[in-house]
C-alpha cells in the first residue's frame, strides 16, 4: 500500500491529485444525473409522498418552473446515487496524508459515512420533511390556502434530504480527526456548551425556513451526534492507549 500511495507528496501534487478527484466525481455525477433524469417522473412521485396529506396539489408559477424543478430532482437523485463513488474517491485524495498505521482505519471511516448518509437521508424524508410540512402548512390554517409550486416544494424537500446527509456526518468527521490524533475526548467535552451554540447557529443558517420548529429539527439530532461523536472519541483513545 505504501508503494502505491507515497507518503509524502509536494502541494502541487496534492492540488493536481484533488483537481484529478473532483473532475472524475463531476464526471460520474453528471453521467448518473443523466440516467436519473429518465426516470424522473418516478423519482418525483416518491420526493412527493411526504407531503401526501399535507400538500393536496402543487401548481407552477411559469412555463419553465416543472421543467427546472424536475432537473433539480434528477441533480439530487444523481447526487445521493454517486455519494459512495465520491466517498471513495474522497479516500483515494486523502490516503497519501495518512500515516501508513492508520489507513486502514480510513476505510471503516469511509463506509460510516456512507451509511450515516443514507440514515441521515431516511430521517429527512420518513421523519423532518412531513413534520416539518404538516406544521408549516398547518400554521396558517384558516388565515391563508396553501397553493405550493413545484419548485418550491422540491428545492424545500431536497434541502431537507441533503441536510440530512450532512449533518449525519458529524461522528464520523469527530471520530476521524480523533483516530489521526487532532481532536481529544476531553477538548469535545470542555468545549460542548460552545458546541450546541455553533449547532444552533448552524441549523439556523441552513433551514430552509426561519421558524424555530424546523431549526430544531436537525439542532437536536446535531447535539445527539456530537455526544455520539464524543463516545466514538473516547473509545478511540481508550483503544489507542491499550496499544
Amino acid at each position: 500500500m505504501d508503494d502505491i500511495y507515497p507518503p509524502k507528496m509536494t502541494i502541487i501534487e496534492h492540488l493536481e491529485e484533488l483537481r484529478r478527484r473532483i473532475i472524475i466525481s463531476l464526471a460520474f455525477f453528471l453521467i448518473v444525473t443523466v440516467v436519473s433524469f429518465i426516470f424522473v417522473d418516478r423519482l418525483a412521485h416518491i420526493l412527493r409522498i411526504p407531503s401526501i396529506g399535507i400538500i393536496k396539489d402543487l401548481v407552477f408559477l411559469t412555463p419553465t418552473e416543472a421543467f427546472i424543478a424536475y432537473l433539480k430532482i434528477a441533480m439530487l437523485a444523481g447526487f445521493i446515487i454517486a455519494i459512495p463513488f465520491i466517498i471513495v474517491q474522497l479516500g483515494l485524495f486523502l490516503m497519501p496524508a495518512i500515516p501508513p498505521d492508520k489507513r486502514k482505519s480510513i476505510f471503516i471511516w469511509l463506509g460510516a459515512s456512507f451509511l450515516l448518509s443514507i440514515t441521515g437521508i431516511m430521517f429527512s424524508y420518513f421523519l423532518a420533511l412531513p413534520f416539518a410540512l404538516k406544521f408549516l402548512i398547518n400554521f396558517a390554517e384558516g388565515v391563508a390556502v396553501p397553493m405550493i409550486s413545484v419548485g418550491k416544494y422540491f428545492s424545500f424537500a431536497g434541502a431537507f434530504l441533503l441536510m440530512g446527509a450532512a449533518i449525519f456526518q458529524i461522528p464520523v468527521v469527530i471520530g476521524f480527526l480523533s483516530t489521526i490524533g487532532i481532536l481529544k475526548t476531553s477538548f469535545l467535552r470542555r468545549n460542548r456548551k460552545y458546541a450546541v451554540v455553533i449547532i444552533l447557529i448552524i441549523s439556523a443558517l441552513i433551514t430552509p425556513t426561519q421558524d424555530i420548529f424546523n431549526m430544531l429539527i436537525f439542532a437536536v439530532p446535531m447535539w445527539a451526534l456530537y455526544e455520539i461523536g464524543i463516545l466514538a472519541s473516547r473509545i478511540i483513545e481508550k483503544k489507542r492507549s491499550t496499544q
